[in-house]
């Protein structure tokens, strides 16, 4: 397990923001973030100059964020800045009095800025084929993205400080303004338009967005990472986003986000007009991830993030020494002939079904639950995260009825296979004390209509009455008349 900490620093046109990572390389948890809100972004609206009081937050900002990442002993730390900076006419003095201070900035471009939010989503989704659009206070980035690479890209000014050029337009003329904007900017290298693919949405505004989308519907979760809306969202919810009042009262939306909120939907809509999209989905990892993902080989780009993301924290947070994925191919004779996306869920569970032991034994099925619904797991769906939750669930309770959100998320027949999951992992576990000792030395195998777990070796000691009920349980589940431990 080669943990390493890293930090980016981003100086954007409405804040500059630190964020340290740890963990896995391919799958960095956030494990510190701090912003400060300090406004470049309103030169853009002005004569274009970072006035000084604006210049002397921003240094004071990233002095003390240096401090900061020194002080967690980040191994690597790289400050950006994007449109605000390169844009304004002084921006170059921002960076000669960082630099001053010891802090080095890259200035992005806009290719650069939209290469890297690209990257972020493909960090966590790298199966994704659709569109990101990155919408910060200065610019909108829009990239394709496709079998893990990135396509077209193009960055238009239309950030949420600009946003006043959107008002009284409809969402038809919104559409049409983008297509003119695109077409000047691109010149003859035409933007792909294809329709009925996905939309990914990076930026606060639209983070904010779907988190009103969450609460308007009655979702049960407060998991914005790959939050799924049909593209009429921005339709519907328009006449609450432009109800200050409501939005104050709605208490999901920060007030700093309301004068915001209007422009950002308005834009969303126009832009669903252009691509049509199938769905809009909600990505919290945008350009900062994208720098991160940028540094890896490619060997480590081609890991699962879900997959390396479950393999360190069950690592970390485990009794004995690891061994989630000899317990996968354990139970993987019985489950032959499952979906890749349902081996990928199971070796999931798998590799965290060791990870709630220090919680007190009567609260660990809920907690094992929290783990999977609330964890920070990249590449995930809403149904994903229940079904490992129930996985997990079946472990530490051995109750085949689950708890009643996790059938508000997932269908019933991915939850069913995932309890015998759990009966399966469940077996183990009382099998050789949770230590993975015995699994060289057994094996379970179907034949005919009866279930058998194979001992040997040292193993063959380890037979009991409770490892035969939990084989029977496992056996009852799979539709087998019999279970029989051989050894």
């Amino acid at each position: 397990m080669r943990a390493v900490r890293q930090a980016v620093i981003d100086i954007g046109s409405n804040t500059v923001r630190l964020v340290v990572y740890a963990g896995s390389p391919r799958a960095p948890l956030p494990i510190y973030n701090e912003k400060s809100r300090v406004k470049l972004g309103a030169c853009l609206a002005g004569d274009g100059e970072i006035d000084k009081a604006t210049m002397k937050k921003a240094l004071a900002a990233l002095a003390r964020f240096e401090t900061l990442a020194r002080a967690m002993k980040v191994d690597k730390l790289r400050v950006v800045a994007t449109a605000a900076t390169r844009e304004a006419k002084n921006g170059q003095e921002l960076v000669d009095k960082a630099a001053a201070l010891g802090i080095r900035i890259d200035v992005l471009d806009g290719d650069a800025e939209a290469t890297a939010a690209g990257y972020g989503v493909l960090s966590d989704n790298p199966y994704a084929n659709g569109y990101v659009g990155d919408l910060g206070g200065g610019s909108l980035e829009l990239i394709r993205i496709a079998d893990g690479k990135l396509g077209a890209r193009i960055s238009l000014p239309l950030g949420t400080l600009r946003h006043d050029i959107l008002t009284g337009k409809s969402a038809k003329q919104i559409t049409q303004m983008l297509r003119e904007d695109i077409a000047k900017t691109m010149g003859k290298s035409a933007f792909p338009m294809e329709t009925g693919l996905p939309f990914y949405m990076i930026g606060g505004s639209w983070r904010t967005f779907s988190r009103l989308h969450m609460h308007a519907t009655g979702y049960p979760l407060t998991i914005l990472s790959n939050y799924e809306m049909p593209p009429e969202a921005p339709e519907l919810l328009t006449p609450l986003v432009q109800d200050k009042d409501a939005l104050t009262r709605s208490n999901v939306v920060a007030a700093g986000r309301i004068s915001e909120l209007p422009g950002a939907t308005a834009l969303l809509g126009g832009i669903v007009g252009l691509l049509k999209p199938s769905k809009l989905v909600t990505s919290i990892y945008g350009l900062r991830e994208g720098l991160l993902f940028e540094q890896l080989t490619p060997p480590e780009r081609q890991q699962d993030p879900l997959i390396a993301t479950a393999r360190f924290e069950g690592e970390r947070l485990g009794r004995f020494p690891f061994h989630g994925d000899a317990l996968a191919e354990w139970i993987a004779p019985v489950f032959a002939g499952q979906s890749a996306h349902d081996a990928r869920l199971c070796r999931a569970a798998c590799l965290l079904s060791d990870s709630v032991w220090n919680v007190n034994p009567e609260y660990r099925a809920d907690h094992a639950v929290d783990l999977a619904l609330d964890g920070s797991w990249p590449g995930v769906s809403a149904s994903d995260r229940a079904v490992i939750a129930a996985a997990l669930w079946t472990v530490h309770a051995g109750k085949r009825t689950l708890p009643e959100m996790l059938t508000a998320l997932a269908k019933p027949g991915a939850l069913a296979q995932a309890v015998i999951w759990g009966l399966a992992i469940r077996l183990a576990h009382r099998l050789d004390g949770g230590t993975g000792g015995a699994l060289a030395d057994s094996r379970i195998d179907g034949d005919g209509a009866t279930l058998r777990l194979y001992l040997s070796g040292s193993a063959v000691r380890l037979q009991s009455n409770s490892v035969a009920r939990r084989l029977q349980a496992l056996g009852e589940a799979l539709g087998y008349a019999q279970a029989e431990i051989m050894g």
